[in-house]
């Protein structure tokens, strides 16, 4: 299941006088976990339960102030992202293909039209795509973030490295902390576990207690044993979104490893409730169930 939380960024290619900004959170996030990638007996990595941050289209109010009459292209465009974060990958599609009869070449035409096959699981129609968004603007940040959230949810790490740090670099992103989260999960599914950590305290430099990266930074110091230190970061987490799935079934496991049964009774309990179908949560049924089998 792919969930769409959409911010409005920047879009330096946007040829009609408003900016388009793009932001897949949570894609954006395509959740790992939610994709069932890691499943059945298979040890799950640190990105297990990552939610990959991606983007997706809005308007920018302010940047009405001084517009002019947008372009065909930019109103289909604009149509195309209403319906992808309405859940309707087809529909953008359709709307995003007449956008490009008015305007081939449009970055944000293409990187919804990479977002919305990457929805539909189609991974060489939206590779595709989110290339020709990068050809079309090389040095959007946004682009360049979707793209390697992309390689990342395909596990193509070294790739998808590339793409984000070429993101990171640029001064004027808008949010920084998806890209510097999404190179930490990346090296993070290489077990480089320090260039991991490196980057998510960069993300956490831009945007202090942001969830997506202390719940990856827990699952590493989980793996790693260090459960005080996993433990106080997850609840972080919690406190920000107390119905996460991912992040209610870390906090029962790192409870069970700490021996605190009671708590991870409760912390499974509430996965469930939250997400009785996800991943999170069918894993939360088995491991309550265990914890009720002593």
């Amino acid at each position: 299941m792919i969930m769409l939380k959409l911010i409005w960024l920047g879009d330096p290619a946007m040829v009609a006088p408003r900016k388009i900004f793009v932001s897949f959170m949570s894609l954006a996030f395509i959740s790992v976990s939610g994709c069932a990638i890691f499943s059945g007996k298979q040890q799950a990595s640190p990105t297990a339960d990552l939610a990959y941050i991606r983007s997706h289209h809005t308007t920018n109010p302010a940047d009405k102030l001084h517009a002019k009459p947008p372009s065909t292209a930019a109103i289909y465009t604009a149509l195309g992202s209403a319906y992808l974060q309405r859940g309707h990958p087809r529909a953008a599609i359709q709307d995003e293909k007449k956008a490009l009869r008015y305007n081939v070449g449009h970055g944000s035409t293409y990187d919804v039209l990479g977002l919305s096959y990457a929805l539909l699981m189609d991974n060489v129609e939206a590779g595709h795509y989110f290339r020709k968004a990068i050809d079309a603007s090389p040095n959007n940040p946004m682009f360049l973030n979707d793209y390697g959230a992309f390689l990342l949810k395909e596990r193509h790490y070294h790739q998808a490295i590339l793409e984000l740090h070429r993101a990171t670099l640029n001064p004027l992103y808008s949010t920084p902390e998806f890209a510097w989260t999404n190179l930490a999960a990346a090296y993070a599914g290489l077990h480089e576990n320090k260039h991991a950590v490196s980057a998510i305290q960069r993300a956490l430099y831009f945007r202090p207690n942001y969830a997506p990266a202390l719940a990856l930074w827990s699952r590493i110091e989980y793996q790693r044993h260090q459960l005080r230190s996993a433990d106080r970061h997850i609840q972080t987490v919690l406190v920000e979104e107390p119905t996460n799935g991912s992040a209610l079934l870390l906090a029962g496991e790192i409870a069970v490893k700490m021996g605190n049964t009671a708590s991870a009774k409760t912390f499974f309990k509430r996965c469930i409730t939250a997400a009785p179908f996800s991943f999170s949560g069918r894993k939360a049924q088995q491991k309550l169930l265990d914890l009720e089998n002593r």
